[in-house]
């Protein structure tokens, strides 16, 4: 039985180590963090620079595609430039806001995708296509996995939740603190010289590595993300901060009625790849099994 013993851990221990160097691995963060991260203030340091370069880049919308509220500068892009710190003001207005019960974002969504958005936010990680990116949650939460988003491949996952004492607002003005959440899933390091997305010459996100995501949301009948029983921000047009020169405040129209199409927040976190939680597991059984082989070796 000793020998078996010392087999099955040694196994068990084996099994940990291959599985270090395998290609699913799991990104525990905290979705508190969506709002609690501060951006960079607007100053020379992003003067004419673009969200990929700001660690903690956000920013609100009223209309999708036309109506932004930035903590990063536009300066030189097609769409811009957008006025600063006017944008940002703005954006620290609305997050100063969101200090009601049941304000703040009921529903969100994170996605690795390799594209020009994803890559104008700094990402640089996909997912292997036809592999199922599993999640946890916290208690109050609920959460899926949307493969293929709109047809445009990687895949995500979306968070809600129905309670509004859940939703999430910036803990220095009330929010509750909701917990970790983690994303399992084969991760890749986009290089950019195969295909467009995951090929073969895309090495493995390993443990250890610093993997920055896009989070994000979006209010209305938005079809891979709408759902009947939630909207994704709820906020009024009250308590607006005063940060200024900003642009006026939101209307409570465009937060709660699923008829309005286009306010939205976006943002970006970073987490540490760690080993998936079956890792975890065998090398608790390894270690268990080792330690009990070695106290049975001492009573002999």
């Amino acid at each position: 039985m000793r020998y078996v013993t010392l087999i099955v851990a040694a196994g068990l221990i084996l099994t940990v180590t291959a599985t270090a160097g395998a290609k699913t691995v799991t990104l525990v963060f905290d979705p508190n963090d969506i709002l609690d991260l501060s951006p960079g203030s607007v100053g020379g340091d992003f003067d004419g620079g673009r969200k990929a370069d700001q660690v903690n880049a956000r920013r609100v919308h009223k209309d999708w595609a036309s109506t932004f509220y930035e903590t990063f500068y536009k300066s030189g892009l097609p769409d811009g430039p957008h006025t600063q710190p006017d944008d940002y003001n703005t954006y620290m207005n609305w997050r100063n806001s969101l200090d009601d019960s049941g304000e703040g974002l009921a529903m969100f969504n994170t996605w690795f995708l390799d594209n020009a958005a994803a890559r104008s936010w700094g990402e640089m990680v996909v997912v292997k296509p036809g592999t199922t990116v599993a999640s946890t949650t916290a208690s109050g939460w609920n959460m899926r996995f949307i493969p293929n988003p709109y047809g445009l491949g990687g895949g995500s996952v979306q968070w809600w939740t129905t309670d509004p004492a859940k939703r999430l607002r910036p803990t220095d003005l009330g929010g509750a603190d909701i917990g970790k959440f983690s994303i399992t899933a084969d991760l890749y390091w986009d290089t950019g010289t195969g295909p467009k997305g995951w090929d073969v010459t895309d090495p493995d996100v390993e443990l250890g590595d610093e993997v920055r995501f896009w989070v994000g949301c979006l209010n209305g009948d938005d079809a891979d993300f709408y759902r009947s029983d939630t909207q994704a921000i709820y906020f009024d047009n009250q308590d607006w901060g005063t940060d200024s020169p900003a642009y006026s405040p939101f209307g409570a129209n465009d937060s709660t009625e699923a008829g309005v199409y286009g306010s939205g927040f976006e943002g970006v976190l970073s987490a540490t790849a760690v080993p998936e939680p079956m890792t975890m597991l065998a090398v608790g059984m390894g270690i268990a099994g080792l330690a009990g082989y070695i106290r049975k070796r001492r009573m002999a």
